[in-house]
């Protein structure tokens, strides 16, 4: 524990042997209660340890590790609070209605309703591995939820900047697409953004794993539709599904920004032996390297600095695909496939209206302008027409 990285100020909380000192995601699991710890001397007396193991594990495997760190966040801000209003430690699991909506309450106009929500969502996953009775459904803590939606507006980030075409190609530029580290950054800006994926579904952004990650032996479907070449795979899991994952589908352009031409291009500079691997991973002197969330944005965004562009997010890609696919006449529901989303919710992405909008509009017009075209030839053909 030792080696532990101290929190910051603001995270600090009053330690006890309760609370010991442990990464944010290892919270839900190490941090007790006199109610936990009941729990877990009934636990004792039914089943064995490696049991309990075998439960827990599994348990984890329905959120993922980006989950427990948020998850983590929400059971320090209750601790905080509680230690603050000097609560018990009995009072603190199972947490009444009434002390859910004092933490809600002394909560409100400092953040986002959302975020408060995510904390209330780590509170109710720690009071389920503990056995412990969850009131996050009392009337009141859901009206102080509204109430946090509310106060907590002025909090909202600003939307996100889409990529963009000028984004894409001053990436191009000052990439080496021959080299093992920029083909693999070439083909993962594609693939996220042609496949309108989220980065985490493709990149690595926690510790690797086989059931979370997509690997180099994912089989890749190749096929042709109306002579443009097309590359599906299957994802392990995405942010919308979880582990039942779903399909990343890429279509080929006839420009620089071909996501089938940058996929083959990766796979074929970073050939390895162990195909047990992430998929993006790359070489670097003789060993492979895994090509994470975080290193591919700081790499990226470093260059689109250097040139005064936009700054840009893991969403990016996937707002910025999700729109030129729009931009390009694209059907919504189609969109909504190719990016895995299950409901309109996407529509939120739609930034640049001004462009979609008058594009659809058009593109409408001239539809009917070619039907009523047709009808007139038609009927000058008949008009024309002799009966022998």
């Amino acid at each position: 524990m030792s080696n532990l990285r101290q929190p910051l100020p603001k995270n600090n909380w009053k330690r006890t042997p309760l609370r010991p000192l442990v990464p944010a995601d290892r919270r839900v699991l190490l941090w007790t209660t006199p109610h936990s710890l009941c729990a877990q001397a009934s636990l004792d007396n039914k089943i064995s340890l490696c049991l309990q193991e075998k439960i827990f594990t599994s348990l984890l495997q329905a959120t993922s590790h980006g989950t427990w760190q948020s998850y983590g966040a929400g059971i320090l801000r209750f601790t905080q609070f509680c230690d603050r209003e000097e609560l018990s430690e009995g009072l603190r699991m199972p947490a009444s209605a009434t002390l859910l909506s004092a933490f809600i309450a002394d909560a409100i106009g400092t953040c986002t309703g959302e975020c408060i929500r995510n904390w209330l969502n780590g509170l109710r996953l720690w009071h389920l591995f503990n056995r412990a009775e969850w009131h996050g459904k009392d009337c009141w803590v859901r009206s102080l939820q509204k109430s946090a939606d509310k106060a907590g507006t002025p909090f909202k980030r600003p939307l996100r900047n889409p990529i963009s075409s000028s984004h894409l190609s001053t990436l191009r530029e000052n990439l080496d697409v021959t080299s093992p580290s920029g083909a693999a950054t070439w083909a993962i800006a594609l693939t996220a953004f042609w496949g309108c994926r989220h980065l985490g579904e493709l990149l690595v952004s926690s510790p690797f794993s086989k059931d979370h990650d997509i690997t180099r032996n994912a089989r890749l479907s190749t096929s042709f539709v109306n002579g443009k070449k097309v590359i599906s795979f299957h994802l392990p899991w995405t942010k919308t599904t979880g582990i039942a994952g779903g399909d990343c589908i890429l279509t080929a352009t006839d420009n620089l920004y071909c996501p089938v031409w940058a996929l083959e291009n990766h796979l074929k500079i970073n050939k390895f032996a162990n195909y047990d691997i992430p998929l993006f991973a790359f070489l670097s002197k003789g060993t492979w390297h895994t090509l994470t969330k975080d290193h591919f944005l700081c790499s990226t965004t470093e260059i689109f600095r250097q040139y005064n562009l936009d700054t840009v997010f893991g969403h990016s890609y996937r707002i910025g695909g999700s729109l030129e696919l729009l931009a390009a006449g694209v059907a919504p529901e189609i969109v909504m496939k190719i990016g895995g989303w299950t409901s309109l919710c996407f529509m939120l992405y739609w930034r640049r209206l001004e462009l979609i909008i008058p594009a659809a509009i058009t593109r409408s017009w001239e539809a009917r302008r070619k039907e009523f075209a047709k009808k007139i030839r038609i009927t000058e053909n008949m008009d024309n027409f002799e009966f022998l």
